[in-house]
Parts: C-alpha cells; sequence; structure tokens
C-alpha cells in the first residue's frame, strides 16, 4: 500500500528549480572566484560524521539529524562546518605552515521549526583564516564577506559587530552565577533588553552599576561609541574588547567597507565556540542574518591542535531569497540556436552544433527529424533566437526567431 508520504517532501528541505538553480550556481561561482582571488583554497568535509565530532552545548542534540549505522555507532549530519573545517585541519593538515586561508561550499542540516528563510536544509558557502590571532586577520574576513556580499547585488546590507567580551566583562563585573549569566546570555541573543534590563537591576550592587552596564551593551553605531563605551566598561575582558575593536575598525577602514558595518556591543551569537569578535550580516529584505561569523581560538584544541582562528558563513538560501524579493528570479538560462535536419543530415548537423558549442553557444539538437516550421516553433518554445536547419540534399539555412 502507497504512504501518503510518497510524493511528498519533508519539512524543511525544498526542490529547487532551473531558474532558481540558476541563480543559487551563479552565487556560488561569484564566491569561488573572489574567495580563490584572496589566496583561500577550497576543501570538503563529509556530510555525517560520528555524533561526537559535531556535539555541542550550544546546539541542542535534539537539533540533529541522527542515525546509527549498522555497528551501532551514533552518526549526524553535519549541523554547520566550523566543527567539521576545525576537526579536518587538526587531523589532516598538521604540519602545515599557518595561516591556512580555506573555503567550503556545503549543505548544513538543522532540526528546527520550518519557515521561510530558516530550513531543515540550507546551503553555505564560508571561509576559515587559521593559525593568525590578529585583528586584521579579523578584518580580513568582515572584508571578505562584505565584498561578497556587495558583489550579489545585495547594496542594502549591513555588517554588525560586537565582541563576546563585552559580555564576559558584565558576568564577572556583576560576579554573575551561571544560571544568571545563561539567561543574560539568551536575553541578549534574543535582543529582549528588558529581560536584560532585570537580570542586570537584580545583580548589580547599585542600581547605578545596573544603569551603566546597560547603557554599554546597548551602544550601538560607529566608531565614536567607543569612547563612551570606554567610560562606562569596566578593567578586563570588557575594556580589552574594546581595545580589539577599536583596531578591527582601523583595518576595516583600510579595507574601505565602514559604511556597511556597524558596532553592537550587545552583539551575541548563538556559538559558544566564540571567543572574540562576532558579526552578523543583515538586509531588509530578509528577517534573518543572511551570514555570521567570528573568532574562535579555542576550538581547534578540542580536536588536539591548539591553533587561533576566524572566519565566515554566508546562507546562500537566505541571500537567494533576498535576492529575489529585491529583484525577482532572472530567466532561466536559454539557449543560442537550435539545430535540426530532416533525412539522412542528422551526421552533419550534429558535427555543426557540436563546433557552435566549443564557439561558446548554447546549442539544443532535435531529436527527431521535424520540417522547417516545425523548427521554428520549437526554437521559440525554447527561447533560442535562430535555427540551423539542414535538408535532405546537405544545404542548411539558418532562419531567424
Amino acid at each position: 500500500m502507497t504512504s501518503s508520504r510518497f510524493g511528498r517532501l519533508a519539512p524543511g528541505v525544498r526542490d529547487v528549480l532551473p531558474a532558481e538553480a540558476h541563480l543559487m550556481r551563479n552565487l556560488k561561482a561569484q564566491f569561488v572566484s573572489l574567495v580563490e582571488g584572496w589566496g583561500y583554497k577550497e576543501v570538503v568535509t563529509p556530510t555525517f560524521e560520528y555524533m561526537e565530532n559535531l556535539a555541542s552545548e550550544e546546539i541542542q542534540e535534539d537539533k540533529f539529524f541522527k542515525f546509527l549505522d549498522r555497528q551501532g555507532h551514533l552518526m549526524a549530519l553535519r549541523p554547520d562546518m566550523t566543527r567539521p573545517m576545525a576537526r579536518l585541519v587538526a587531523t589532516r593538515m598538521k604540519g602545515i605552515t599557518p595561516p591556512l586561508r580555506l573555503f567550503y561550499l556545503a549543505n548544513v542540516f538543522n532540526y528546527e521549526q520550518p519557515q521561510v528563510g530558516r530550513q531543515r536544509e540550507f546551503y553555505q558557502a564560508g571561509v576559515e583564516l587559521m593559525g593568525a590571532s590578529s585583528p586584521e586577520a579579523d578584518a580580513e574576513a568582515v572584508a571578505l564577506v562584505t565584498e561578497y556580499l556587495k558583489q550579489t547585488g545585495l547594496g542594502d546590507f549591513q555588517i554588525s559587530i560586537g565582541h563576546v567580551g563585552i559580555f564576559h566583562g558584565l558576568v564577572k563585573q556583576l560576579d554573575l552565577p551561571a544560571e544568571a549569566a545563561q539567561n543574560l546570555k539568551d536575553a541578549l541573543g534574543n535582543k529582549d533588553f528588558v529581560r536584560v534590563e532585570e537580570i542586570l537591576s537584580a545583580h548589580a550592587a547599585t542600581p547605578e552599576e545596573a544603569r551603566r552596564s546597560l547603557e554599554l551593551i546597548e551602544l550601538r553605531g560607529g566608531p565614536e561609541i567607543l569612547d563612551k563605551a570606554k567610560e562606562l566598561a569596566h578593567e578586563g575582558p570588557a575594556a580589552d574588547a574594546l581595545l580589539n575593536l577599536r583596531q578591527l575598525y582601523r583595518g576595516l577602514s583600510c579595507y574601505g567597507v565602514e559604511r556597511y558595518i556597524t558596532l553592537d556591543l550587545g552583539l551575541l551569537r548563538g556559538l559558544d565556540y566564540y571567543t572574540g569578535l562576532v558579526f552578523e550580516g543583515y538586509t531588509v529584505a530578509m528577517g534573518f542574518p543572511i551570514c555570521g561569523g567570528g573568532r574562535y581560538n579555542q576550538l581547534l584544541a578540542n580536536y588536539g591542535y591548539p591553533m587561533p582562528a576566524t572566519g565566515f558563513a554566508v546562507n546562500l538560501d537566505r541571500v537567494m531569497v533576498a535576492l529575489e524579493r529585491l529583484y525577482g528570479l532572472p530567466e532561466e538560462p536559454r539557449p543560442d540556436v537550435l539545430v535540426a535536419w530532416e533525412n539522412e543530415s542528422m551526421a552533419q548537423a550534429l558535427a555543426t552544433a557540436s563546433e557552435l558549442r566549443k564557439s561558446g553557444l548554447k546549442v539544443v539538437t532535435a531529436l527527431f527529424e521535424y520540417p522547417p516550421g516545425k523548427a521554428k516553433a520549437e526554437a521559440r518554445t525554447l527561447g533560442a533566437t535562430s535555427v540551423i536547419y539542414f535538408y535532405a540534399d546537405g544545404n542548411k539555412e539558418e532562419i531567424s526567431v
């Protein structure tokens, strides 16, 4: 008996039709061309790995797609690419002199509630710059993702930049217990500043300390906010973070991308492996971040190979949706020429089609004999601009459509 699910897609995945596939391929090609021009090299990791390679505190186990192999080992589809990349470098690329500049194009999987812009399978394009701990390395990552988003045509995007040291500084300053620190992190991640104020007020020594702490993490804007933040921050992680952000912004100014950058001292990302810079990219055409990244200096040590690292990932599905909303879908690729024939001229027609393809034209050949009029109608349906028709006597005719 046929299941009611037969012929249907599972929630959170989708088919990609020709026009969208063409756009996706262009986005990937733009990315590859750009990052290779910056000296990055492509690597590929498996779609699934042992669960312990991918497990983390910040990604709940019920968010993984898991299965047992025939030996009873728990396996999982990769939920992001940073951990597989760290594992690859730590186990396969030891001995290569850093820094390592690597990139990937990959599908990843998260078991979450599907909605537009949030699928269970989606495609990422990303880079990892490993073995360099300088602000200049972070600036390269941010400048590179900025340049890519510019090339896609998303002219209205902004990159919000923060630093986890601001959060850690508040936790230390207020001596927050673990539960309160987690609650503060969750509230900042959700941009719930009412809840943030409640937590700060409950744990600050004085109302003035709570006010100053809230004012610090609400700061958002250009480099001018760093002077105000310096007045509000205590010595320690927060002050160090502000110095790092100042150095980073100086580097971004050298790249000439300041107009795309907003400093956001309350920004936190949901992944606990970040140790410094964090950033996310936004566009008015999409309600979720279209890219994100940051510095993660401790992650490779989990795989036995301590090394600082920074990087980013672009959600290509979200970029594609944003571009569709802004400009509509591009036209599907169309052939330039239809080659058709009658009687015994098929070999001559196919040889000509081959030569035309070598010259760079997109050529469709007829699959059976038909007269010139039908060939012209077929070409019009395909979107071709001309027909090259071979008659039985060996003569050919070019017919405009």
